[in-house]
């Protein structure tokens, strides 16, 4: 059994292994050897929530360069977003319907999205395939805007609220954004640190007690 992955080594296992092979791969720096999936094992990830908005991939139609999760197209689309204008749609949509744009399955795994020919001499375009995670998130982290809407209305507080809080997850790219989440990370693990640290000091003293009273 593979130690990473926990597949069984045996024929059936890499059939079952070899049949999930496919041309789109999520960036992850422990496992950077590991094959790419299909596209219904990519659905699947992010219909189950383990791949988010940030989440970095490339596949067919980013030209295999690596790109954050709400730009990608086929896959955005079913994490509630649009890949071309950044509009709140469904996974079950086939359109956008605020900028026409098509959501797409894209099926063949065989199909890495790359041009046939010979690419052209002269500066590369686009991002280099090695480029840091965060590098990737500078690049690609410019602000999107919601398409603006036909009439103005009188919002009520509770939906300005929520508004506000759709705001605040689009800037989640910029850097100061994430500077303060490794912040408040830090901050609740020292919390949980010393909650545990007073756990364990109660108990020593409630049993250096009860001796004492022996």
């Amino acid at each position: 059994m593979c130690r990473v992955c926990s597949t069984l080594l045996d024929t059936n296992g890499l059939l079952l292994a070899e049949g999930a092979i496919g041309p789109w791969w999520v960036r992850k720096e422990e496992l950077t050897f590991r094959p790419g999936i299909t596209y219904d094992n990519l659905a699947e990830l992010a219909l189950s929530g383990k791949i988010t908005l940030q989440t970095i991939v490339r596949g067919p139609t980013t030209r295999q360069l690596w790109k954050v999760a709400r730009r990608v197209k086929g896959l955005a689309h079913l994490l509630g977003r649009c890949h071309n204008c950044g509009e709140h749609v469904s996974p079950d949509d086939r359109t956008c319907d605020g900028c026409n744009a098509q959501f797409l399955k894209f099926i063949d795994r065989n199909n890495l999205g790359l041009e046939l020919g010979v690419p052209p001499k002269g500066e590369a375009s686009g991002m280099s395939s090695f480029l840091s995670d965060a590098e990737i998130f500078d690049t690609q982290s410019t602000p999107l805007t919601l398409p603006p809407k036909a009439q103005v209305q009188q919002v009520p507080e509770s939906v300005k609220s929520n508004q506000a809080e759709e705001s605040a997850e689009e800037s989640v790219g910029s850097p100061q954004f994430r500077s303060l989440q490794r912040r408040l990370e830090q901050g609740k693990r020292r919390v949980l640190a010393l909650s545990i640290l007073l756990i364990i000091a109660l108990i020593l003293i409630g049993i250096l007690i009860f001796m004492l009273r022996g």
